[in-house]
């Protein structure tokens, strides 16, 4: 069984089953760990909004993890021969470090951000180490909701719903694309 973990369940809707809601943040990886006791998937899909720290990487875009960075535990890296062959199955994608921080990043964070990330989230790097701890093979797939001047925080929470539900389809198909990858290690 492959697992898809996301933090929200707008992230989900279109993702694969069986489905794990972990909620934001820290504490993502503790509920993770609590809704995986007892239980040993083959793989898990950690997907999720995020948001861009280039400007050259627009709404909508899917960003494949090959490192994670998180300032309270150091850099988490994915397997490269899995992340190669996810890469593969998502020729659009974009591969590179994802950074994890405490909370949502305005602009002027992501900007700082993208001197080593290509996009910022906040359970990348708590849900990894939760996988790599239990020695589950997993791959971080984001699609980009807030371009790099773009601030969450400062605009109205209706300007987002379309943009989420777009950027939940296209992280529907991220996973139903990379779901092999994990079933055929």
């Amino acid at each position: 069984m492959i697992v898809t973990v996301a933090a929200l369940r707008t992230e989900l809707l279109f993702a694969p089953r069986p489905r794990l809601r972990v909620g934001l943040g820290t504490g993502a990886g503790g509920w993770l760990r609590n809704r995986l006791n007892g239980h040993r998937p083959q793989g898990a899909l950690v997907v999720g909004f995020s948001g861009s720290t280039r400007a050259n990487l627009a709404a909508g875009s899917v960003v494949l993890a090959e490192e994670i960075l998180c300032d309270a535990s150091g850099p988490v890296s994915l397997g490269r021969a899995l992340v190669a062959r996810a890469g593969e199955r998502l020729p659009g994608a974009v591969v590179g470090t994802v950074a994890t921080v405490a909370r949502i990043a305005d602009p002027a964070e992501k900007a700082r951000l993208g001197l080593d990330a290509l996009a910022v989230d906040m359970e990348s790097a708590h849900l990894a180490r939760e996988l790599a701890d239990r020695g589950i093979p997993f791959l971080v797939v984001r699609v980009v909701l807030d371009e790099l001047w773009e601030d969450v925080l400062a605009s109205p929470r209706a300007r987002w719903a379309g943009r989420a539900l777009a950027c939940a389809r296209e992280l529907g198909r991220a996973a139903a694309a990379l779901r092999p990858v994990l079933e055929e290690r």
